[in-house]
């Protein structure tokens, strides 16, 4: 009895969510010759005097974020939409229609397509704002339908694509390289998930030079993965993901070794390769109907007789190479490597 008391009293009484509250909203005092100790005169709580002054109410709840969101959203300021639309423009053509996303100033780059901007600024708005109308808006354009396919006459008058006459090929992102990989694997979990397994509070503290740190696994989207500030998630620092301890306008984009060895030896992208070959071979007991569906799911097209002939030989040679094993157990190794192939391969890393 005495050993569960003890475990209660380092039980916290409240579940913990990993993340920020809300304070008590104080204006601050200008400290005379910058001393903490010499206080003088409050200032209230407003926005930059020089861009209009507006202050915060005196009766005003809260630290004051919802004021600012008003402020920055006022039908007379085109500005924030502006910004917004290039940013969701960006992230599905991998450029902004103004190259600078942080800088619409002069230093900023020019719009390539200026009235494009306006109109779709001027639609997102009157759709009072609505981002799922603002990426059905872009992507029923025939602009971000086309293919990546270049042709010698377009490299030669534009060869940088600013007048978008072909898609620009990139990489996916992190997020939904995992997710992808989950998805073809059926491994994606749907269901809510559940909070994260943190330590109770009362088991440590956090310091400057010892801060908490924890990978958690999880079948989830990758949205829901634990994010930490100091210390970025392996995977997702890996493939180029937006650190959290800054603001990011852009990802960069990069092509190393350690990606590479990543998708080669990595458990998940193994685990999510056999449970693709699982899928696959319950589905289609032929080698021809195995390679249709593998390219289908993982490329969204069908294989020419080119793929077909490689995948044979790919899947053959691999058997060959393997220990004395049943046929059952062979077929479900060579298949799990055939899948590993398509799942690190351009046509499923990168979006044509």
């Amino acid at each position: 009895l005495e050993t569960r008391k003890a475990e209660f009293s380092q039980t916290s009484a409240y579940e913990v969510a990993y993340g920020v509250s809300e304070g008590t909203p104080v204006n601050a005092r200008i400290q005379l010759r910058g001393e903490p100790d010499k206080p003088s005169e409050v200032v209230q709580r407003r926005f930059l005097e020089v861009l209009g002054g507006d202050a915060v109410a005196e009766n005003e709840a809260g630290s004051g974020r919802l004021q600012l969101a008003h402020w920055l959203t006022r039908p007379e300021n085109p500005l924030t939409a502006r910004v917004f639309v290039n940013r969701v423009w960006q992230w599905h053509f991998g450029s902004g229609i103004v190259a600078t996303p942080s800088d619409f100033g002069f230093r900023g780059a020019q719009p390539t397509h200026p009235e494009l901007l306006d109109w779709l600024t001027s639609e997102f708005v009157a759709n009072n704002w609505s981002i799922k109308q603002l990426h059905r808006l872009i992507m029923r354009a025939r602009v971000y339908q086309i293919a990546s396919d270049a042709h010698p006459t377009g490299i030669q008058k534009d060869p940088e694509n600013k007048l978008l006459w072909r898609y620009n090929r990139r990489p996916l992102d992190a997020e939904s390289m995992r997710d992808s990989m989950l998805a073809v694997s059926q491994q994606l979990d749907n269901t809510k998930p559940k909070p994260h397994p943190f330590p109770d509070v009362n088991t440590w503290g956090f310091t400057i030079h010892h801060p908490f740190h924890a990978v958690y696994g999880s079948s989830h989207r990758s949205v829901y993965l634990m994010q930490q500030r100091n210390r970025r998630h392996p995977y997702l620092e890996l493939f180029d993901s937006a650190d959290p301890n800054v603001s990011i306008a852009k990802r960069q984009t990069t092509v190393t070794p350690t990606q590479a060895l990543y998708l080669m030896n990595s458990e998940f992208v193994h685990a999510q390769a056999y449970w693709f070959a699982h899928r696959v071979a319950v589905k289609e007991p032929t080698v021809k109907g195995r390679v249709r569906l593998f390219f289908e799911i993982a490329h969204g097209r069908q294989p020419t007789e080119e793929d077909f002939n490689a995948a044979v030989d790919f899947v053959t040679d691999y058997q060959e190479q393997l220990p004395d094993d049943d046929q059952s157990t062979r077929d479900q190794k060579s298949w799990s490597a055939f899948a590993r192939v398509m799942l690190t391969s351009n046509g499923f890393l990168f979006i044509d």
